[in-house]
C-alpha cells in the first residue's frame, strides 16, 4: 500500500469513464427522466433482483467486513472505519443539513403515482432523497476492496457491484439519477481519503495483526 497507488491505472480509466459517463447523463436530462426511464422497463426479473441487490448498500455489508479485518489486519479495520466515518459524515451533511426533507421519486411524482410501477415488499420513502447513503455505503466498500485486491477482474465485480446498488436505488423509486451519482463520489472519496491518511502507517508491525492473533511480531 505504501508504493502502490490508490487504484491500478485500468481502474482509474474505468472510474473516469464511469464520472463522465454518468455526469453528462445527469447534466443532459431533467430531475426525474432517468427514474420513469428504468420505471417503464420493470420486469419480474428486475424487481426480484434489485429489491434483494440493493441491500449491499445498507451498511451491513460494510460492518461485517470491518469486523473481517479488526480480527485479522489492523490497520486494514482502521482504513475501513476512517472510510465508514467520512461517507457517513457526507452523506449526512448533505441528507440532513443542506437538503434536508429533498422529495423522493414518490412525492416528486405524486401526480403520477398510479403510473409507476412499485416493487412489491418495498418501503419507498418520501423524502431526504440526495444524497443516496446506500449508494455510498457500496462505492466507500467497493474501493477499500479495489485498493486492497490485486485481482483487475475482481477489482471490476466490486465496481459493477456497486454501481448497481446505485441503479437499484433509483429501479425501486428510492432515489434519483443524482442522488445515486453524488452518493458513488462521496463513497470513491471517503474510501480515498482514509487510505492517504492510513498510508504513512503501512509497514507499523503492530497493525499487521488482528485481534485473534495474539502479541504482533517484532520488525
Amino acid at each position: 500500500m505504501k508504493n502502490s497507488p490508490f487504484i491500478d491505472k485500468g481502474m482509474q480509466w474505468l472510474v473516469l469513464v464511469y464520472v463522465l459517463a454518468f455526469g453528462a447523463l445527469m447534466l443532459s436530462t431533467n430531475h426525474g427522466d432517468f427514474v420513469l426511464w428504468l420505471n417503464d422497463r420493470h420486469t419480474t426479473f428486475g424487481d426480484f433482483f434489485f429489491k434483494y441487490w440493493t441491500y449491499l448498500g445498507d451498511g451491513v455489508l460494510l460492518a461485517i467486513v470491518a469486523l473481517y479485518f479488526l480480527f485479522t489486519n489492523l490497520h486494514r479495520f482502521y482504513y475501513m472505519l476512517i472510510a465508514i466515518v467520512l461517507q457517513t459524515v457526507f452523506v449526512h451533511i448533505f441528507k440532513q443539513w443542506l437538503f434536508d426533507g429533498e422529495p423522493r421519486p414518490k412525492t416528486f411524482f405524486a401526480d403520477q403515482l398510479d403510473q409507476l410501477n412499485f416493487v412489491e415488499g418495498v418501503t419507498v420513502r418520501g423524502f431526504d432523497s440526495f444524497p443516496s447513503g446506500h449508494t455510498a455505503s457500496a462505492f466507500t466498500l467497493a474501493f477499500v476492496l479495489i485498493s486492497l485486491c490485486k485481482n483487475k477482474v475482481l477489482n471490476v465485480l466490486f465496481f459493477i457491484t456497486a454501481i448497481l446498488v446505485g441503479i437499484s436505488r433509483v429501479y425501486i423509486l428510492q432515489h434519483f439519477l443524482r442522488d445515486i451519482y453524488i452518493g458513488s463520489i462521496f463513497g470513491i472519496l471517503a474510501a480515498l481519503i482514509a487510505w492517504y491518511i492510513m498510508k504513512p502507517y503501512t509497514d507499523r508491525p503492530k497493525l499487521q495483526n488482528g485481534l485473534s492473533f495474539g502479541k504482533p511480531t517484532k520488525s
